[in-house]
């Protein structure tokens, strides 16, 4: 059976929906109702439902691409901010090219590889700890003595990073 598309759908307004004086429409409430239907019939089979099991070639035959996912397979969109080469960037623009999605950054930098960046998450107090406590764990595996091992040092950038509520600035 070959069903409507949802944009063939949505752009098919009856000319008595269509208003001539810019925001004012005038609807007729049986032509509303079957065109509403039809949009939502649609966008339940190609959005809703249809989608996951649709291949590029079909997105592509209904005005959609399937966005990029990041290495923890989630959507990239622009506005989101990710992680990735060692850097934290924002996403400004999306493009895609031969080589495949890039994701281009607010200083215009281009990044080709997506899997190669996860959303950024700011890090909670658990994840400085268990840094801290990661780091202190393999610098006395090494051997490394209380003086020389750079304690001190780590435990500051830790605590610059900790504010416990009330603590005085």
């Amino acid at each position: 059976m070959d069903y409507e598309s949802f944009i063939g759908a949505f752009g098919d307004v009856p000319t008595n929906l269509a208003g001539e004086y810019g925001q004012l429409f005038i609807f007729h409430a049986e032509d509303f109702g079957a065109w509403y239907r039809r949009v939502r019939d649609a966008h339940q089979r190609e959005v809703d439902g249809g989608v996951a099991g649709m291949t590029d070639a079909d997105l592509a035959e209904h005005g959609m691409v399937r966005l990029p996912k990041d290495a923890d397979g989630e959507y990239i969109r622009i506005g989101d901010v990710m992680d990735g080469y060692g850097k934290t960037i924002e996403v400004v623009e999306l493009r895609y090219e031969r080589s495949g999605w890039v994701l281009i950054s607010r200083d215009g930098s281009g990044w080709v590889c997506t899997i190669a960046f996860e959303h950024h998450h700011a890090p909670t107090v658990e994840d400085v700890l268990r840094a801290l406590t990661d780091e202190v764990w393999n610098r006395c595996c090494e051997g490394a003595t209380a003086s020389d091992s750079g304690i001190d040092e780590l435990v500051a950038e830790c605590a610059a990073k900790l504010r416990l509520a009330g603590e005085d600035e």
